[in-house]
């Protein structure tokens, strides 16, 4: 049996998915109880429950041999510093119950030690988390997903215009989520042996302009991208929702990214899926 946490989100959905077409059983943890009648028709069971009732989990995943980590993100209305660090507390103390065979942990370029770069630093927590266990381990860390750019897509229609928090013209790696949730499937199904860090991206680097011209020929209408300065990202966060220790850790997190204070990896696999084939699917 494997178990895959975060189902309802685009990665975890596409690693059931590839899961589910090998024929192999499934347990999706999930916390709506209204998308469970989907994911059993199409042939998993489901468990609903609350991520940080730490028993529940625990109990789940003792149904399983192997499964699939994701931390959840928080609502950015909270602390999500706090909020996701909590989550991960919650998912290793679950996963120290049981007696699974292979993990799988989802994780990001750049994660990195802080505790206010948002996902950076949580992520990096959560991979030392993991592999301070007994459990033999895979961590996927994801280049940026192009599915960050679909809530800009109801803008762009609207108003033939997006804002971009990177340079409209600095090239990043990204990544389809179908693409990365296929990568942890082959590593979750694979040989228990099969270990170690895995970096993924998509088959070539991308703008934001790249992205306005995805949108530009999938909206059959021209479609601009206007750069936020990094002095106004704090305040942009502010405005789109975002608690004051989540808008700073945001606006920290986004700082490292376009000035690429970390390290690019050597060796990675590449997605086939373009950026224009993504929006392709997805608009």
């Amino acid at each position: 049996m494997f178990a895959v946490l975060g189902a309802s989100g685009h990665v975890g959905k596409a690693v059931t998915e590839h899961l589910l077409q090998q024929r192999l059983p499934v347990t999706v943890v999930i916390h709506d109880p209204q998308k469970a009648a989907d994911w059993m028709r199409q042939g998993a069971s489901v468990a609903v429950l609350d991520i940080h009732n730490i028993e529940a989990l625990a109990q789940t995943l003792k149904s399983a041999e192997r499964a699939f980590l994701l931390n959840p993100p928080a609502c950015p209305s909270l602390n999500t510093d706090q909020e996701e660090r909590e989550t991960v507390r919650s998912i290793l103390q679950a996963v120290s119950k049981t007696d699974l065979k292979k993990i799988v942990v989802q994780s990001t370029y750049g994660a990195q030690e802080g505790a206010h770069c948002g996902d950076l630093g949580v992520l990096y927590e959560f991979e030392r988390g993991a592999q301070q266990s007994s459990i033999l381990l895979c961590i996927v860390r994801a280049a940026y997903y192009m599915s960050n750019w679909l809530p800009s897509l109801a803008l762009a229609k609207q108003a033939g215009r997006f804002p971009s928090l990177l340079p409209s013209g600095l090239k990043v790696p990204m990544v389809a989520p179908q693409d990365v949730g296929k990568l942890a499937a082959q590593l979750l199904s694979d040989p228990v042996s099969e270990t170690g860090i895995y970096n993924i991206e998509g088959p070539e680097y991308y703008t934001a302009l790249d992205v306005a011209r995805s949108f530009s020929k999938h909206l059959s209408r021209d479609i601009a991208v206007y750069a936020v300065p990094p002095s106004d990202w704090h305040d942009y966060y502010r405005a789109h929702g975002f608690s004051e220790e989540a808008a700073h850790s945001y606006a920290n997190m986004t700082g490292i990214f376009v000035e690429q204070r970390y390290e690019m990896p050597e060796n990675v696999v590449k997605g086939e899926t373009t950026l224009s084939a993504y929006f392709d699917k997805d608009i």
